[in-house]
């Protein structure tokens, strides 16, 4: 009885100690994945730094382009204005000699030379006058800059940058094998059997299994779930029905297996 307990707490103390050893790999891989986390944050951080980076820079690019456009405005008012001062300036001595000169004239005390001359000069003045007439006193050129950035799409899209979370989604399954030599028909049922491939690693959540309506009409789903064998009863005699499976997860659903024709007893 003795040895009997020493011999089972040292199987004990072996189940126990092999627990022990899982446990300390399992530290190392839990203080190396410590070690990862840092250097893949550092990583990711530089990465977010520099995709931020390249944004500002853009914007930035952008923000010369549309001062030089508003330089070019400035630059063409500027020029609208200062032609219109120097032409105004250049009319208005002209029109001040004239005035000058009617008012010599007409200082004059000799009545025989004015009568030669101020009919011209009449005609002279209403010209000069007409010159000055509508527009001519307007600015062509408003101060102001009807530029108007708009910048409340650009807002909103800063406001909504953010992380796309990738999951990485599991494939859909591969297509389920019928097993021939399992497959069969008794009288007006017939009893299907499929399986997974061999190889396939894939998680599977259930089958679906369809069946023809006995003349080469329609499929029509006869079983969902996740056995791998399925009996249908209630088909027609003396007909052939084809049958074909396939397999789905939460990803979604496989191609068709093969299909298989089946008698039904006369």
């Amino acid at each position: 009885s003795f040895f009997l307990l020493q011999s089972q707490l040292s199987q004990a103390l072996n189940g126990l100690s092999d627990r022990a050893k899982e446990a300390k790999e399992f530290l190392v891989q839990l203080r190396n994945m410590v070690q990862q986390i840092q250097e893949n944050s550092v990583e990711f951080e530089a990465c977010l730094v520099a995709q931020c980076d390249a944004l500002i820079d853009a914007l930035n690019r952008r923000k010369a382009q549309l001062l030089s456009r508003v330089n070019k405005e400035h630059e063409h008012k500027l020029k609208v204005v200062r032609d219109q001062i120097s032409h105004c300036t250049v009319k208005l001595r002209q029109t001040t000699g004239l005035m000058e000169y009617c008012l010599e004239v007409i200082k004059e005390n000799d009545p025989s030379g004015f009568l030669q001359i101020s009919d011209a000069l009449i005609r002279r003045v209403h010209l000069t006058e007409d010159q000055w007439g509508k527009g001519t006193l307007t600015p062509r050129m408003t101060t102001d800059f009807d530029l108007n950035l708009d910048n409340a799409p650009l807002l909103q899209s800063i406001h909504q940058l953010d992380f796309v979370q990738m999951k990485v989604s599991s494939p859909v399954p591969a297509p389920p094998i019928l097993q021939l030599e399992e497959c069969c028909t008794h009288n007006n049922s017939a009893t299907l059997s499929w399986k997974q491939p061999p190889l396939s690693t894939v998680q599977v959540e259930g089958y679906i299994l369809e069946l023809d309506d006995g003349n080469g009409g329609q499929f029509r789903e006869v079983y969902v779930g996740k056995e791998t064998m399925c009996t249908v009863d209630g088909l027609h005699f003396n007909s052939t029905y084809s049958a074909r499976v396939k397999a789905f997860n939460k990803t979604g659903v496989s191609p068709y297996s093969k299909t298989l024709v089946l008698q039904t007893s006369e």
